[in-house]
């Protein structure tokens, strides 16, 4: 872990149980660097792992794909989410971990805008179909 003051290394001095939840741990932690004490909040994530060949979108997707461009993705999609955990386990942020890994960001995609006009809407003086003449 490193210290969120200067950045250096930390060494753990006192571990022990939650007072009020048993799967979390409180670590005492020390900087090595610089005499900041801070205390640490841990706890194991309940992860429920999705399979991904089992959904039919996801397999009808990878039919669609050839093996090796398929073989990519699943390789990328793996390097980003092990980047994610590097990035939460010590504390940098994900883009500078993403750097370090010549990994370019993932991006998300925009819906794409309505490209027809919109209707005009008749204003309630100007002559239209439901007003009478």
């Amino acid at each position: 872990m490193i210290c969120p003051k200067c950045s250096a290394d930390t060494r753990v001095v006192n571990s022990r149980p939650h007072a009020d939840d048993a799967t979390v741990i409180v670590r005492r932690r020390h900087c090595t660097e610089c005499p900041r004490r801070f205390d640490t909040f841990e706890s194991t994530r309940n992860v429920v792992k999705l399979r991904r060949n089992s959904r039919a979108g996801k397999a009808r997707w990878a039919a669609e794909m050839p093996a090796d461009v398929l073989a990519e993705k699943n390789r990328l999609y793996g390097l980003r989410r092990d980047a994610k955990i590097e990035a939460e386990e010590t504390g940098r942020p994900l883009a500078n971990v993403m750097r370090d890994w010549s990994l370019a960001p993932a991006t998300r995609r925009r819906p794409l805008k309505h490209t027809s006009p919109p209707c005009p809407i008749p204003r309630a003086n100007e002559r239209s179909v439901t007003t009478p003449k």
